[in-house]
Formats: structure tokens, sequence, C-alpha cells
């Protein structure tokens, strides 16, 4: 092959890597949960998993645990064969508005007047300022944003030696991005970021981070009043057909503690599901997904038919 020219075919290799594609999928019935579908690709020249993460819309959190097996703090080797974690149970919340669950990182959004939800990975504030866990509804939503940095911020960044603006307007130094969107909760915005490879990552003063290639797609559909339901459910199980699955993520470090983040939360979750369905649960496998907490569905039982 030429060398310019493969050259050229490797440049665009890679710019089409960083072209996330947003997830659309129908609306499951009530009683079943599962969207997508598990994926696998092979690592082209001079990608990364960052490039990776973004054109498949996965967030780097979600791309290290579905592949235990390589490194991903270095270029991946040509060829290296990588598991996109594209499937997802749906949270056990309202199918409606905005949901942001945050030891997934990730959120769902209900289009209005469709049948459809979309799905997009987000990063989320560090240990000590993780949005508040709670109901809250969209208030506005601006493009090419002006930032006012919060004084915690402001204060981060003059121990580094860098002293913010008061005001920063819209430009590529704007860490907010071209799009953000406000909600009822003050302070904490949904936004873009100069920064993709904090998508997936806990790197924020608190607010959600999308791919930019994210929020344009989603921003035009936003609007007031759209309800937001901030969550924290590590462990997530559902239907999908006769069959019941897990999927399970690490907790937030700040509430590890918490009764659903561990194996007996997760037992009381399954009980609860299946009560009124004569279910054949493999404990097994419940204790193993509990433990691994790898991030993807799994089969954990199945319903007896009566």
């Amino acid at each position: 092959m030429n060398v310019k020219l493969g050259k050229a075919l490797s440049a665009a290799i890679l710019f089409a890597s960083t072209q996330a594609i947003a997830a659309y999928y129908p609306v499951p019935p009530e009683n079943q949960s599962i969207i997508g579908q598990i994926k696998y690709s092979s690592a082209g020249f001079g990608e990364s998993v960052v490039k990776l993460s973004q054109h498949y819309d996965v967030g780097y959190n979600a791309m290290e645990k579905a592949n235990p097996h390589v490194n991903l703090t270095k270029p991946l080797s040509y060829g290296t064969s990588v598991k996109i974690p594209s499937q997802h149970l749906l949270p056990n919340q309202p199918r409606e508005g905005i949901i942001i669950n945050l030891p997934e990182m990730r959120m769902y959004y209900f289009v209005p007047g469709t049948s459809q939800v979309a799905t997009y990975p987000i990063g989320i504030g560090k240990i000590g300022k993780t949005i508040p866990i709670t109901m809250a509804k969209i208030t506005k939503k601006a493009k090419d944003p002006v930032w006012v940095p919060p004084e915690d911020i402001r204060e981060f960044n003059l121990a580094q030696g860098v002293v913010l603006p008061q005001v920063m307007p819209p430009g590529p130094d704007n860490p907010l991005g071209p799009y953000a969107i406000y909600m009822s909760v003050p302070t904490y915005l949904i936004h873009s970021t100069i920064f993709p490879e904090s998508v997936g990552k806990r790197a924020s003063f608190g607010c959600i981070r999308m791919y930019e290639s994210d929020i344009k797609d989603f921003f035009p559909t936003i609007n007031s009043g759209i309800p937001v339901a901030i969550i924290n459910s590590p462990i997530k199980v559902g239907w999908q057909g006769n069959r019941l699955y897990i999927e399970a993520h690490p907790p937030l470090e700040e509430h590890n503690g918490a009764f659903d983040a561990t194996l007996p939360g997760t037992v009381t979750q399954i009980n609860n599901l299946t009560k009124n369905q004569d279910t054949l649960i493999d404990w097994q496998a419940v204790a193993f997904v509990e433990k691994e907490r790898d991030g993807l569905p799994h089969e954990i039982g199945v319903r007896i038919s009566s």
C-alpha cells in the first residue's frame, strides 16, 4: 500500500472511531428490561480505549469492567479483541423523562412523544462532589453557555496555580463545551465536555458530563419540565421473557455500605421481584455476579410454568 494512502486511511479510521453512535431502542414491554446487544471489536492501528469508547458510545468505566484481561492504560495492540458493553437492564424506575444512574455512569432518556429510549454514558462527580440523589426536572438549556466557575472549583484550580476568570465566555477553553442543560438542583448541570476521556469516570465537581456528539443529539429534544430521576442503583434486576437477569456495578465509594450495594440487599431485591412468580434461581451465579460487578446483564433464573 502507498505509505501516504495508508496514513490517510488510518487517519480517516481514527477520526471515524471518535464519533459516538447514539443508541436508541424501542421501549420494551413493562415486564421486560433488556435493551441492546453485547458487541465485539478488534482494535485498529493507533486505537485507544478512549476513542473506541466514544465510537461505541460507552464510558471508560464500562470498558474497563467488561475487559479485565486488557490493559486499557496503554494504546491497544492492533487486532486486540475488545468486548463492547452495549447491553443494559433498564433501571427499576418509572419509564419517563431522564434517569441518571450514578454507579452505572449511564443516563436513560425516554424520548417524549415516542416509544423509544436513548441511553448515553456519562461522567459524574468525584468522591465528595456527587450530585444529590433526588428527583429533579429540567429548567432550561443553553447553546454556547457562559460559565461562572463556582468557588470550590476556583479554589481547586488556584491550588494548582491556575487563576480562573470570574466569568468564562463560550470557546474552546470553556469546560462546559457548546451545550449545557440546567436542572432544578442548583449549580448542577448536564453538559458537554472538552475532556471526553472523563466520560465513564468520577472526574467532575458534580455535573453530569456527556460526549459532545451525544449531547448534540440529545439537546434539541430537551424542554423545561422534563423529569429527572437521579438514582443510586449499583444492582439492577429484571425480566426478559421468562428469564431473570442481574446487572451489577461497583457502588459509589461514599455509599459503599448501603444495603442496596450488598449481597443481602441484592437477595432482597431479587426476592421482591420474584415474590409473585415461581422462579428457579441460581444463587451461586448471583453471588458470583455480585462479587465481580462487570456491568453486564447475566441470566440468574428462569420462571417456572404453573
